[in-house]
């Protein structure tokens, strides 16, 4: 397991300077990291700055209408920085309105097209999809038990599922095999804001962290929502 940064940490200073961002993460010892957003820059310029300064991708967050309506794009610069996942970040209510199941399906088909281009579609959770469950179950495992792990794998944010009333381990240990990704945030309900770094807060990383080796995660994402 890997560890990288997600760049939406660090969005002020990136929307200030992403080359000399993109260096400090670098010289404080990084070798990967998950891009949230463009920064006005083309797949190639970012392709250039990540080989000047020896780092790799190791996903990229891109919205569903993007996906969908801009596919050939999407792929494209996929195939340019190199960038193995292709990560849905987030949806609003009238996405999933008709059920978890219908939009597992949709994920299913987008990911099947993606699979055919040699790119795997993930999608990150936060703690909506475990609100009313259906006969039992979360919507998040509604979800992807109508999309195979073929065409649907999952980036799993600890924190957002521990939110969300889940055990982070538990749930990453559930989905053995198909959880690449995962996202090492933590919070405190005490604290404002509530984020802290991981292993601060009260996610038990010392349960969650062989949880997800155990799981088969390539990746471990640094993430903090405050920039």
């Amino acid at each position: 397991m890997r560890l990288s940064v997600q760049l939406y940490t660090l969005r002020d200073a990136l929307s200030q300077d992403v080359a000399g961002t993109l260096k400090a993460l670098k010289d404080a010892g990084l070798d990967y990291v998950e891009m949230a957003g463009d920064y006005g820059k083309s797949a190639s310029e970012w392709k250039a700055m990540l080989d000047e300064f020896g780092l790799q991708i190791s996903g990229s967050h891109i919205g569903i209408d993007q996906i969908e309506n801009d596919f050939a794009k999407v792929v494209a610069d996929a195939k340019t920085l190199n960038n193995p996942y292709v990560i849905v970040p987030w949806i609003g209510p009238d996405t999933y309105a008709a059920g978890w199941d219908a939009f597992g399906k949709r994920l299913d088909a987008i990911g099947a097209k993606l699979r055919a281009e040699g790119l795997t579609l993930c999608y990150h959770n936060h703690d909506f999809e475990f609100a009313n469950p259906v006969d039992g179950k979360a919507g998040l495992t509604v979800l992807y038990e109508n999309a195979s792990p073929e065409n649907l794998q999952a980036e799993i944010d600890c924190a957002w599922v521990q939110i969300g009333g889940q055990d982070p381990a538990a749930f990453v240990s559930g989905l053995s095999g198909r959880v690449p990704l995962v996202h090492l945030k933590d919070f405190d309900p005490s604290a404002t804001p509530q984020w802290t770094p991981a292993g601060q807060g009260k996610v038990d990383y010392e349960a969650l962290i062989p949880a997800c080796r155990a799981a088969g995660a390539k990746f471990a994402c640094i993430e903090l929502d405050q920039s």
